[in-house]
């Protein structure tokens, strides 16, 4: 699946070769959904006051030539389209994607190769992309974010966030809500409170900053370190393994033996929702706050 979303102002820099190929304003109510499904191109995603759904296109020549754009009034909402006119390769595509639509609305995004932004909006977004960056910030509502071969970066959001990427690094600042981060080629960067979490990463370091209660968490990496920076008051029961680290800890007694493996099984204050860390070629410490 592949959907990119990078939120631009109005004043958003396109290339140089690039032109407005196609534009359309479609009256729509709050709360409807958005839904893009595109050959390539970056999409900008922002919000407004107004009851319709602003899109405007911009393109190269060969975009103008080989792709066919639409926007169509749904019984849902509003889709956006951009499909390729023949079977004829692409040699130097230009598109990017503007749309503007109601603060409240849904977002359910796909692209075959492009970078998403989204910015201020109240509702669902779903962002799939086959090839390039996902930027989210100042929205409320549930947020999916996968892709292919790029970072995501999400920054002030209330709700549950699900994100994955094969090629990049997670970055989930100031949020509020349940966390599920996977990255097959990252760090994993989380600041936030008040959710469970699962993080893991195959190739990076794992960086956690949390406040409020524990409502479970499980970090793993198989070549990084992890870094776990917890409230003073925070109450688990704490599973920490590495195999070829140490691990240094404020909750508990820790000593690590000279022999290959370190494991560190212990209450945290009252004891409570599991707090897991897990590793194999790194160290792993916590700290208090």
């Amino acid at each position: 699946m592949g959907s990119i979303l990078t939120a631009f102002s109005a004043k958003s820099v396109i290339a140089d070769d690039a032109r407005l190929l196609f534009e359309k304003n479609i009256p729509t109510q709050s709360g409807k959904e958005l839904t893009t499904k595109l050959i390539a191109g970056g999409v900008t995603v922002s919000t407004w006051a107004n009851n319709e759904v602003s899109v405007k296109v911009y393109g190269n020549d060969e975009a103008e030539e080989k792709v066919i754009f639409s926007a169509e009034e749904t019984s849902d909402g509003v889709k956006v389209e951009g499909k390729q006119k023949d079977t004829k390769n692409f040699n130097n595509l230009t598109i990017k994607v503007e749309i503007i639509v109601p603060e409240n609305y849904n977002l359910k995004l796909h692209s075959a190769g492009g970078s998403f932004s989204i910015t201020g909006l109240h509702g669902l977004i779903i962002a799939n992309s086959s090839g390039g960056s996902i930027k989210i910030e100042n929205t409320v509502g549930n947020i999916q974010a996968y892709t292919a071969g790029g970072n995501i970066r999400i920054e002030n959001s209330e709700g549950d966030i699900k994100s994955s990427t094969s090629g990049g690094r997670i970055s989930v600042i100031n949020y509020n809500g349940n966390i599920d981060a996977s990255t097959a080629g990252g760090d994993v960067q989380l600041e936030g409170k008040n959710g469970k979490i699962e993080a893991s990463t195959a190739g990076g370091n794992i960086r956690l900053d949390y406040a409020g209660k524990n409502f479970g968490m499980d970090l793993s990496t198989l070549g990084g370190n992890i870094y776990a920076t917890l409230p003073i008051d925070f109450d688990a029961d704490a599973d920490l393994g590495t195999l070829a680290g140490n691990i240094t800890c404020d909750f508990a007694k820790v000593e690590n033996c000279n022999h290959v493996s370190n494991y560190v099984r212990a209450k945290f204050n009252n004891g409570g929702e599991t707090f897991k860390c897990t590793t194999s070629a790194g160290n792993i410490t916590v700290t208090k706050k």
